[in-house]
């Protein structure tokens, strides 16, 4: 195969954009001194070519770095490219917080832009946090692997050493993160731009990860045939049907909203057209990537962007080189309404992405300022989805947006309501809808129908309720899992999840498992160090053989057979809050429930419930 280059020659000669001269000069030099798989036919996996592959502005879901290489024997390296005058760049000390920033001088005077070592980091925390958190993981467990993924930006009008000298306050390795000019491109300096060029395989790459690299960096067709097929009842499918406009869906839980969403995604990208879905959960995009998968159209993965709110936020300011708003506002304030007031002022500057259709699930979660600034990003076509549940809105958000009630919302139409319960176990749907009329959470929808698949009805659902002493917290999880183990008809970790109030019995929780039971345990608990890079909820993804420990928060969306839940006696967020929480618990399970209740508040509920295992 003579080109290992995607997309091809011709190909980009067609982009909208032409690459600058920059990039032009640096994909040459690339494909002529990097060592290639002579013996590789068109048409094998690229898994397993034998050198170095190229591609140019892959589409990251929703990120364009500029060049990424990648050997499936050895690593990855992201380059970002810049054509600038380095004479107009310069660090400058912040007065205020005593810190350097990266600053450009032009028209405007001179002001703080995001170092482009800052931008091509970004990329690689992405890569690693978000879109392949297999390999992410395994990098964090060993420092040897640390360098698999590998950054550097290169400066086409500048030299080697100008670019190094204007960088040195990022304290940079440059041997094994090269920030280099035009004039170290010749052939014998290979080694110093792609520092691992001379190797042929490494011992530490994770080879196992090699398809889902490509699936990002190269996005495969996917034909009708593959995947378990989802099938929906009469009521979902008119909801399936794309349809330029405004939709708003609510549903009870387990009426498979985001299996419909995903159904109409599937359908949109059929048609050629260009789809972002979005969640407000962290985790929840690689769930919703799933039910794509299993949709019954023919479409290519590129038609797609997956992500939350503010990762979607993010993407979008590093792609314009700027940074995240640094206020000292409350936390609501900054992400409510300065982060996408940033986001609009930005794309303002040039070309972005623009999308066919917005499908957003959580809808109960968002604000309207959210949804003002999405709508920015829709071409003519003008599709917008927002999917939710009221009975769910567990950060007590306004929802008189939803229900257009406010100005600036009214390309609504009326409700389209999913009454029937496909997903909960019959007696587990009865529990939680006479939990939610009890504890008076919303009505607008109430169950009509339970109509089960063949699937989810083979076999026979359990739910046990425990009202307990906090002090026997964790013996009772530990009770609750061996009582799964030994009687669930899927005992696998895998299929079972421990959900918890907080971080505090979340880290309790898990070293009971991982320590006293020697298990594997996947869960989103972060200490300070890690939370800049939410390493562990990113990670959370269902594919994964562990037992899965998580708050209810991080769950929302999800769902799994054998679900675990404590209530703890004292939840902070008041009474309302607690009772939507536990209520969206609840409603996580596929198949068993077992609730261990210490809240004084639930115990005449759970009384009349049963006990044990029947």
């Amino acid at each position: 195969m003579n080109n290992r280059i995607f997309p091809t020659w011709e190909q980009i000669k067609e982009f909208k954009q032409p690459l600058t001269d920059g990039e032009l000069y640096l994909l040459n030099y690339l494909n002529q001194n990097l060592e290639r798989d002579q013996d590789f036919q068109s048409g094998n996996d690229l898994a397993n070519y034998n050198g170095w592959l190229i591609f140019v502005q892959p589409f990251l879901n929703g990120s364009r770095p500029d060049i990424i290489i990648f050997n499936p024997k050895v690593g990855v390296q992201i380059i970002e490219v810049k054509d600038w005058n380095l004479n107009y760049y310069s660090f400058e000390r912040d007065e205020k917080s005593n810190k350097w920033n990266f600053t450009v001088s032009d028209s405007k005077g001179t002001y703080p832009i995001k170092s482009p070592i800052k931008q091509v980091e970004y990329y690689k925390e992405k890569l690693l946090g978000q879109l392949i958190p297999q390999l992410g993981e395994e990098i964090d467990k060993d420092k040897n692997r640390y360098g698999l993924v590998k950054t550097s930006v290169y400066f086409h009008n500048s030299t080697t050493e100008k670019a190094q000298e204007l960088f040195k306050q990022e304290y940079i390795n440059y041997t094994s993160f090269p920030v280099f000019g035009r004039n170290s491109l010749l052939a014998s300096n290979i080694k110093q731009i792609v520092p691992d060029s001379y190797l042929r395989q490494s011992y530490y790459w994770v080879k196992d990860c090699n398809k889902e690299i490509l699936f990002w960096l190269n996005p495969p067709f996917h034909s009708i045939e593959q995947g378990i097929k989802l099938n929906l009842n009469t009521y979902q499918k008119k909801f399936a049907e794309p349809e330029p406009g405004h939709h708003r869906v609510r549903g009870v839980a387990g009426s498979g909203k985001t299996q419909v969403l995903a159904h109409r995604a599937g359908n949109l990208a059929s048609q050629g057209y260009r789809v972002l879905i979005l969640s407000f959960n962290i985790t929840l995009w690689h769930y919703i990537r799933d039910m794509v998968q299993r949709s019954p159209y023919a479409f290519s993965w590129k038609q797609f962007t997956f992500g939350h709110f503010h990762g979607f936020c993010k993407d979008v300011l590093n792609e314009f080189g700027e940074k995240w708003p640094n206020e000292t506002a409350g936390t609501e304030i900054i992400f409510r309404d300065i982060v996408p007031n940033k986001v609009i002022e930005v794309i303002g500057k040039g070309d972005f992405v623009k999308y066919d259709a917005i499908l957003i699930d959580e809808g109960q979660d968002y604000y309207v300022e959210w949804y003002n600034m999405l709508c920015k990003f829709l071409t003519e076509r003008d599709e917008v989805v927002v999917v939710c549940d009221k009975k769910q809105n567990i950060y007590s958000r306004e929802m008189d947006w939803l229900d257009k009630r406010r100005a600036g919302v009214e390309k609504f139409g009326e409700w389209t309501e999913l009454k029937t319960i496909v997903r909960l176990p019959e007696r587990i749907a009865a529990m939680t809808r006479e939990f939610s009329e009890k504890y008076n959470l919303n009505q607008d929808v109430r169950v009509e129908n339970i109509e089960r698949p063949d699937l989810f009805n083979q076999y026979q659902e359990h739910s046990i309720w425990w009202n307990i002493d906090e002090m026997q917290w964790l013996a009772k999880i530990d009770e609750a899992f061996e009582i799964i183990k030994q009687n669930a008809t899927s005992k696998h970790g895998s299929d079972t999840v421990i959900l918890l109030p907080d971080k505090n019995y979340g880290y309790e929780c898990v070293k009971h498992f991982e320590v006293i039971k020697n298990m594997k345990v996947n869960h989103v608990f972060e200490n300070q160090s890690e939370k800049k890079y939410h390493k562990h909820k990113k990670a959370f993804w269902m594919g994964d053989s562990r037992l899965k420990i998580s708050t209810i928060h991080s769950f929302k969306g999800w769902e799994v057979l054998n679900v675990i839940l404590f209530i703890p006696e004292k939840y902070f967020g008041g009474d309302e809050a607690v009772d939507k929480i536990v209520y969206t618990a609840m409603t996580r399970t596929r198949q068993n429930l077992i609730v261990i209740n210490s809240n004084k508040k639930y115990n005449e509920f759970g009384s009349g419930l049963s006990k044990v295992w029947q």
